[in-house]
């Protein structure tokens, strides 16, 4: 395990991105299913339950990442949920389908388009889980001062803040494509 400020900030930075982009899911859990269906990936019968299983996903990555003994499989879960996020978006972009909700929600909300810079972000969102991946036989913890507390919630802060100035220069982006192009 890497500095333990760095891997305890990258963990509440996504389990809370996971969180609240559940939350924002489950608030209009048919706008969702909407999204879903907007991929053209599954057949209709399956809309509901992917949707409910990837919300579930998130909430299951953003808890077990907070939970020491399994965060492994945190990081797992994570990953799963942004290579199905990521595979989505790839493979309509692939077909020339840019057009289409990209059902993020929460933090992430960008509706309307889909572009590379999204795969780009769930990229950049995998390389921060995995700083978090358990090392065997790494170094033990070491005991943590008052002022990694106040490292944590700073670099938490950052991390978010920088997750947010992503996603609204990835809005305005996707706002300006629509724009030149009508």
């Amino acid at each position: 395990m890497g500095e333990p400020v760095i891997v305890y900030a990258a963990l509440a930075v996504l389990a809370a991105i996971f969180w609240l982009g559940a939350l924002h899911k489950l608030r209009d859990l048919a706008g969702f299913e909407s999204a879903v269906a907007g991929y053209r990936l599954l057949p209709a019968f399956l809309h509901r339950p992917f949707a409910v299983a990837f919300i579930a996903a998130e909430l299951l990555a953003g808890g077990l990442l907070l939970w020491p003994a399994a965060r492994a499989a945190g990081v797992l879960a994570a990953l799963a949920v942004l290579a199905a996020a990521s595979l989505g978006v790839a493979v309509n972009l692939l077909r020339g389908r840019t057009d289409i909700d990209c059902g993020c929600g929460g933090l992430s909300r960008a509706p309307g388009s889909l572009s590379w810079w999204m795969v780009s972000r769930n990229g950049l969102l995998a390389a921060l889980a995995l700083l978090a991946w358990p090392r065997a036989g790494g170094p033990a913890a070491r005991d943590l001062a008052w002022l990694d507390g106040v490292t944590f919630f700073g670099l938490s802060l950052a991390l978010l803040g920088l997750y947010l100035a992503f996603n609204q220069l990835l809005a305005s982006h996707l706002e300006m494509r629509k724009r030149s192009q009508s």
